[in-house]
């Protein structure tokens, strides 16, 4: 898996993925900016799922429940 692996999750939100261990992935929920000479913001980390599917899952759910507060 490359360094900086992202899973765009909408037009705001994307998840930054990171390889954990075997047979395992985790990440960090990132806001993107709308300028492209600034960073990403940082949300909150992942927990470890079994793919990348299951993360990207996790992640939109974890994400609506953020919106939701």
């Amino acid at each position: 898996m490359e360094d900086e692996q992202l899973v765009i999750l909408d037009q705001f939100y994307a998840l930054k993925l990171e390889k954990e261990g075997e047979g395992g992935v985790r990440g960090e929920i990132i806001r993107l900016s709308a300028d492209p000479e600034l960073p990403a913001t940082h949300l909150f980390d992942t927990p470890v799922q079994a793919d990348v599917p299951a993360l990207r899952e996790w992640s939109l759910r974890a994400l609506q429940a953020y919106r939701e507060g």
